[in-house]
């Protein structure tokens, strides 16, 4: 059976005034990936390179694709063939540096990458230095937002390096930071902004942001000589969607080991440096990350104020207020987590604010109208998606699927295939029983049991 030809494009990143390619999308500098100079600042350490600034300017046109170019229904892959600008080319084109960079992008999107690099007509401005208060004994950066994960394991990974822990802002809110902070703290925000010329993402499943954020957590490590990068995600965030793709999409290696050990391999390429990205929560469940982080940090836990929703603004909104639509993959493990934590949180964090609700329409805020089909199978899969995860240690293919997913892990965690299936077989009947309890509270009229009910 033939299978159908690759979506192309062809981007062309251009600086201020220069023509773009024939035949390829301008992607132009100070136009459509835009530095934020105040926030650049705060990644000016003495070890600032120009080499560094073309790595942000590549993650930063690989989201500019990723976006730019809708996938298929019948085929996920497509095809990109990138044109950049960079200060050294001969470094960018040096085959060490430039296949492990497009394995690691084609493991990860599932598409087909192609890069030429090229002189840029002229230098970046370096941002100015000896502003910002860098650590001389950083351990780790933990990139983080304002998702649970990343608070949590930022709260307990500080109660054990103290200062020697630095966090690196992969958002571009600021709320939290004062003007005067921000003059000396390292890492505020996301230093760069992507923008289509349209204003609108003609594709979503945003599988770059993983390239995004492995790429700034890795410069911010080699800024400030830090061994490791900690990335926070737990067991089922991280392995759940390559031993379960959701619906027919491609396995999901965005805060996956086997992604991030590439990821390792380019940096060492490209910088000459050496970091290692760690998972200290792998084999834990969101919930028993959750439960630790607030026996750890007490009063100064303050998970309920955290988001973990997909869904856009315009698509949450109840009373022009923004909420988390509550039934979601993202949010379903959230509610989840929450509740195998022995916790509780307001319903009026979600659109959604009953699960137990007979009628999945009759579960939302009274002030809530923009029920979507998307949003309903979005719902369905998100449930169906945890309890096949729950199911997985007792279908016939699980065997088959534990041996190729613990040969991977092995290798890209340097520990013995053993212990990746002693651990994986652990984290897997730990979240089989945080989902039964969980579904078994909702009730067996719950939309959500019916829908497990009916694909039994």
């Amino acid at each position: 059976m033939s299978l159908l030809p690759l979506k192309e494009l062809v981007v062309d990143v251009v600086e201020a005034g220069a023509r773009r390619r024939k035949g390829a999308v301008p992607c132009r500098l100070e136009r459509n990936i835009n530095f934020d100079l105040e926030a650049l600042e705060s990644f000016s350490s003495l070890k600032w390179q120009p080499t560094v600034y073309d790595a942000l300017v590549v993650a930063a046109a690989v989201e500019f694709c990723d976006r730019s170019l809708a996938r298929s229904a019948m085929n996920w892959g497509r095809k990109f063939s990138v044109y950049i600008p960079v200060h050294d080319p001969d470094k960018w084109s040096d085959k060490a540096v430039n296949r492990v960079l497009v394995e690691a992008l084609n493991l990860l999107t599932g598409d087909d990458w192609y890069f030429e690099f090229r002189s840029r007509k002229a230098s970046a401005e370096p941002p100015l230095q000896d502003r910002m208060r860098f650590p001389s004994n950083a351990e780790a950066v933990i990139a983080y937002s304002d998702g649970m994960d990343s608070y949590a394991v930022a709260g307990l990974e500080r109660k054990r390096l103290g200062s020697r822990l630095v966090r690196v802002r992969v958002g571009r809110k600021q709320r939290d930071i004062s003007k005067k902070e921000r003059l000396r703290l390292p890492f505020v925000a996301l230093p760069y902004v992507v923008k289509l010329d349209n204003g609108r993402n003609a594709e979503n499943s945003a599988r770059s942001r993983g390239f995004k954020f492995s790429v700034v957590s890795a410069v911010a490590a080699y800024l400030i000589d830090a061994p490791s990068v900690i990335v926070p995600e737990s067991g089922q965030g991280a392995l759940a969607p390559v031993l379960l793709p959701v619906g027919q999409g491609y396995e999901d290696y965005r805060s996956h080991p086997v992604f991030t050990a590439l990821m390792q391999r380019f940096f060492n390429a490209l910088l000459g440096y050496q970091v290692q990205y760690q998972f200290p929560r792998l084999w834990m469940t969101k919930g028993e990350t959750l439960r630790e982080f607030v026996d750890s940090c007490g009063g100064d836990a303050r998970w309920a104020t955290t988001r973990s929703c997909w869904q856009q603004s315009r698509q949450v909104a109840v009373s022009s207020e923004r909420r988390q639509c509550g039934v979601c993959a993202a949010c379903i493990l959230r509610r989840l987590s929450v509740h195998a934590a022995g916790l509780n949180e307001p319903p009026e964090n979600y659109v959604w604010e009953s699960l137990k609700a007979a009628i999945w329409e009759e579960g939302v805020a009274k002030d809530f109208g923009s029920f979507t089909a998307a949003l309903r199978e979005y719902s369905i899969a998100g449930v169906l998606h945890f309890e096949h995860l729950a199911a997985i240690r007792e279908s016939v293919q699980y065997e088959l699927i534990k041996r190729r997913r613990t040969n991977e892990l092995a290798r890209s965690l340097a520990v013995s295939p053993l212990a990746v299936e002693q651990n994986l077989d652990r984290l897997l009947q730990q979240h089989a029983m945080e989902w039964s309890a969980f579904t078994d509270d909702l009730g067996p009229e719950s939309f959500v049991r019916q829908w497990i009910d009916e694909a039994s």
